[in-house]
């Protein structure tokens, strides 16, 4: 398993993590009961910027560490890997779920935007990365 985690040199605040967890939550969650579909789009750019450039240039990243350092959190670093890996998949999933939601597939669209926010939940709520858990999974060989 060790060949196949998706571990970095660089960590990241897991406080910060969950934040950004929970900001996802309440988007994917004013998406599905306003339908305000923006929202999901704002977050889809956001896990582009997480997962393929650099969280320094996501908003959402970005106002959650400056909340975590005005309320004092403490920090426990966490390796980044797993959590680039994360928004990756969220990319996907916000991408594709953006994708139902334009071709009128109304019940694919709100299944995959539901199960994003379940994952959301799990990291927001208890720390568990339910994409870093699939990962060595994925790429097995």
């Amino acid at each position: 398993m060790i060949n196949v985690c998706p571990i970095t040199d660089s960590r990241i605040n897991e406080r910060v993590a969950r934040l950004n967890a929970f900001v996802t939550v309440l988007l994917v969650a004013s998406f599905l009961v306003f339908n305000v579909w923006y929202g999901l789009a704002f977050l889809a750019v956001d896990f582009l910027l997480r997962g393929f450039v650099d969280s320094k240039y996501s908003p959402i990243c970005t106002m959650n560490k400056w909340i975590a350092n005005k309320l004092n959190f403490s920090k426990k670093m966490t390796n980044s890997g797993p959590k680039i890996f994360a928004a990756q998949v969220g990319l996907f999933l916000s991408g594709f779920a953006l994708l139902a939601f334009a071709f009128n597939c109304g019940t694919i669209c709100f299944v995959i935007v539901g199960v994003l926010g379940f994952f959301s939940f799990l990291e927001s709520a208890f720390g568990y990365c339910v994409a870093c858990k699939l990962y060595p999974f994925i790429r097995r060989n």
